[in-house]
């Protein structure tokens, strides 16, 4: 896309909000970057009667002139009114700290509204076509969920784990996980127990502890195979007692030498 790069006074430039849309504390912030690091080029799109309408960056832009900065650099592009809405929409998602439905909201725009495909937005805005797809995923949620994803109360991971669960149970599994202060990975878990039939999940249970208790079992019987004699274990894989059976002075002598084995490891 060709464009040219000037120096024009903010006065020229219009945007879509005003000043006291933003946060000043967010806004006094950036301003005060701005002053360490320099003021960043914005893009601007040519309108008539020598005006400009500025792209993207609104915040950063009124926080630069909260700085006294009369003046900015610019990229000024000239594209039709739909051309400038595809790009605007394409630079807050590229450029912009936006929270995760406001993402969702802006790539929905851009696939229904503009024609773009979830690939490529994937490739405009520098994402993979997977992590676009998942972002869209949220706008299939309840509004009661989406509300508090956009409060804060919720993240995006947690609220991703939802999509697969029925509309009338999203709300209430999302304020049990909150109530109960759930990571992703354990509501993850809580989802696959909710939609996961009750006999299934008993024969997953069973399974789990056969391995366990066969994994104990090998090992058992390698003590047997090394300590060359009888050896017992009680309880399970977190918790118990192992018996080791002598019956001579031989065996323990045999059990010394393993024992001098090992710390003679431990001090190399």
């Amino acid at each position: 896309m060709d464009y040219e790069k000037k120096t024009l006074s903010t006065s020229l430039i219009d945007t879509e909000t005003v000043f006291e849309d933003w946060d000043k504390k967010e806004l006094k912030n950036r301003a005060a970057y701005f002053l360490l690091n320099g003021a960043p080029e914005f893009s601007v799109n040519k309108q008539d009667g020598g005006r400009y309408r500025l792209l993207a960056a609104d915040k950063d832009f009124y926080a630069l002139k909260a700085t006294g900065t009369t003046e900015v650099q610019v990229r000024v592009y000239q594209f039709t009114d739909k051309n400038a809405e595809t790009f605007s929409l394409i630079e807050q998602l590229k450029t912009e700290k936006l929270g995760a439905m406001e993402e969702a909201y802006l790539m929905k725009k851009l696939v229904k509204e503009h024609g773009l495909t979830q690939d490529d937005v994937a490739a405009l805005i520098g994402k993979s076509r997977p992590a676009v797809a998942n972002t869209l995923r949220l706008l299939t949620l309840v509004p009661e969920v989406i509300g508090l994803v956009e409060s804060g109360r919720l993240s995006a991971g947690h609220a991703r784990t939802l999509v697969r669960v029925p509309e009338s149970q999203q709300f209430a599994i999302a304020e049990e996980a909150l109530k109960r202060g759930y990571s992703v990975r354990e509501m993850e878990r809580a989802v696959k127990a909710f939609l996961t039939p009750p006999e299934i999940l008993e024969q997953e249970k069973a399974a789990k502890v056969a391995a366990k208790s066969e994994a104990l079992k090998a090992f058992v019987e390698r003590m047997r195979s090394v300590f060359r004699t009888k050896v017992s274990l009680i309880g399970n894989d977190k918790k118990g007692r192992i018996y080791i059976d002598y019956y001579s002075a031989e065996d323990l002598y045999r059990f010394e030498e393993f024992l001098d084995m090992i710390e003679s490891f431990d001090r190399d």
